[in-house]
């Protein structure tokens, strides 16, 4: 009894602590991306610590992902990007390889999430993406969108890792299954992703026409207000099509959004700007005359 006593009180403290510690708005919100890239990583290992105690806490599971990721796409995969313009090759390659880990590890909690809900999904998703996904609902959407989110970005940071590529058209099917289910989601923020998907390669089934099919529903459904429509769509599809004046008309317009207009995209809005102004620095060295 006093042991089943402990475990209940230990599952209520966790389940009280965890929506305190995991309100992505006091991040999201944040003005000062440094203070979010050196506090971010102790919120990580608290809510590894708590799913370690607790491994179907669900909220701190869908928590570790958007975390994860976020600490990956904000931060990490800025780094790797400057690195490359910068001809920091070797650099550029340490950095990719610890960005897509991180990713896969975001990956793997909302894959567990999932579980806790559908038990076999994930070896599902590799197999029939549509099939696995078709039990899913609209109380789905949240763990479906970040979960491709870190899976895409795994890829896209990996291109040389030919099983995590092979895992592709489980990310397609993730990101249709919820555009489905809640096209507004995070107000564009199911298009924002797939401006992604479809800047791959078109061996890859990537397409420049649909990227920006979904890069101007993106920007419909956000008002305008999210800057970072504009700089995937520059960086994936501007710059493979040496399209250098719709390369510098999307980063000013992305540059024009005021980042406190919209505080819930405040930190990302600020990032994106940062990575806005280090692309027209090097727009020489991004497009041949």
């Amino acid at each position: 009894m006093l042991a089943a006593s402990g475990c209940s009180l230990r599952t209520m403290a966790v389940n009280a602590v965890v929506p305190v510690l995991a309100d992505p708005a006091v991040y999201l919100s944040e003005e000062d991306p440094e203070l979010v890239r050196e506090s971010l990583p102790f919120l990580l290992k608290t809510l590894e610590s708590i799913i370690l105690a607790e491994p179907e806490q669900d909220e701190a599971l869908v928590s570790a992902c958007s975390g994860f990721t976020l600490l990956g796409n904000a931060f990490l995969q800025v780094d790797a990007d400057i690195a490359s313009w910068d001809g920091e090759y070797d650099r550029e390659i340490e950095l990719r390889d610890r960005t897509w880990r991180l990713y896969v590890r975001a990956r793997d909690y909302c894959l567990r999430s999932l579980e806790l809900r559908y038990e076999g999904v994930g070896d599902d998703l590799r197999e029939d993406p549509a099939a696995a996904l078709a039990v899913t609902g609209a109380e789905d959407v949240e763990v479906l969108f970040y979960l491709s989110a870190a899976w895409g970005l795994a890829i896209s940071n990996a291109l040389d890792q030919p099983d995590l590529i092979a895992d592709l058209p489980a990310v397609r099917a993730l990101l249709e299954r919820a555009l489905e289910l809640d096209e507004d989601y995070g107000q564009g923020s199911i298009h924002a992703a797939l401006i992604t998907v479809e800047s791959l390669p078109a061996q890859l089934g990537g397409s420049p026409e649909r990227a920006r099919e979904h890069f101007e529903r993106a920007v419909e459904l956000s008002d305008g207000l999210d800057a970072g429509p504009y700089v995937t769509l520059a960086l994936g599809v501007s710059v493979p099509e040496e399209n250098r004046a719709e390369f510098e008309d999307l980063l000013n317009r992305a540059l024009a959004i005021d980042p406190d207009e919209d505080t819930g995209r405040r930190l990302l809005n600020v990032v994106n700007q940062k990575r806005a102004r280090l692309l027209l620095d090097r727009v020489d060295d991004l497009f041949f005359e």
